[in-house]
């Protein structure tokens, strides 16, 4: 790998870790470089002009060089104010870094998901409609690895989704009018599909029914691994019925 040096690139700390005496080990997305491993030398100590800045959730400012699959982080500054995501909606950004860390490989870029990426912490912030920040990014990245949902058109018929079908959705396949007695993939409703489609904001039936179907396909992907903020997250909040906005729902015997 050729020596690259980087400066004044936007991006975000997706995870850190301690490494040597002093340092950080850092999982970084970028806009135009995708994931970057970095480390940060000496940030954890006293005098280092990166102690504080380099968290998850606010935009920064990064740089870095070297040739190896590691670089050597260079520039690390906030590029705004950082994001201070609290209660649901900081576990709702775990669950995004959680995401992007499992399915996206290290320097490969994908310019819109980091741009719905910062949308949707923002949406988290605002405290607005996290349901359907969640399910649009999910919507997004879907898309960019190449497992996009078919929202047009009926698979078997080929017309298309009306409001007021009832279908089942088949991860891989697309959207079929549901049969009596027809339990393969998932039930959904024309409307659900046709909101997803168009990233309208989602009723409560709709949030229910999307959770569900990209709980099915992330189930899918996975292959047997697990999502831990997902787990944090139940563990802390399933005694709390206040909470609203569950990152990704538990995965159901009926499937």
């Amino acid at each position: 790998m050729n020596h690259v040096r980087v400066k004044g690139e936007p991006g975000f700390v997706l995870h850190s870790r301690p490494y040597s005496e002093s340092s950080l080990l850092l999982d970084l997305y970028s806009r135009s470089y995708g994931r970057i491993a970095a480390i940060a030398k000496g940030a954890r100590g006293r005098k280092s002009p990166y102690r504080g800045t380099l968290r998850p959730f606010a935009l920064l400012t990064l740089g870095w060089s070297g040739k190896g699959e590691v670089k050597t982080l260079t520039q690390g500054e906030w590029a705004g104010p950082g994001a201070a995501l609290v209660g649901s909606g900081l576990f709702c950004g775990f669950y995004l870094n959680e995401l992007l860390i499992k399915f996206l490989h290290r320097y490969d870029p994908h310019e819109r998901l980091f741009e719905r990426y910062w949308q949707c912490i923002h949406e988290l912030l605002s405290d607005s409609d996290q349901e359907s920040a969640l399910r649009y990014f999910e919507k997004v990245l879907l898309e960019e690895i190449g497992y996009g949902l078919q929202l047009e058109h009926d698979q078997t018929s080929g017309e298309k989704i009306l409001p007021a079908g009832r279908y089942r959705y088949q991860p891989g396949v697309g959207a079929f009018v549901e049969q009596t007695d027809d339990q393969s993939g998932v039930g959904i409703h024309g409307e659900s599909l046709i909101a997803l489609r168009a990233e309208s904001p989602l009723s409560q039936r709709s949030q229910r029914e999307v959770k569900q179907l990209h709980r099915a396909i992330f189930h899918n992907l996975l292959e047997g691994r697990t999502l831990v903020s997902r787990s944090v997250y139940s563990q802390l909040y399933s005694s709390d019925s206040g909470a609203k906005t569950e990152p990704y729902a538990p995965q159901s015997t009926s499937h």
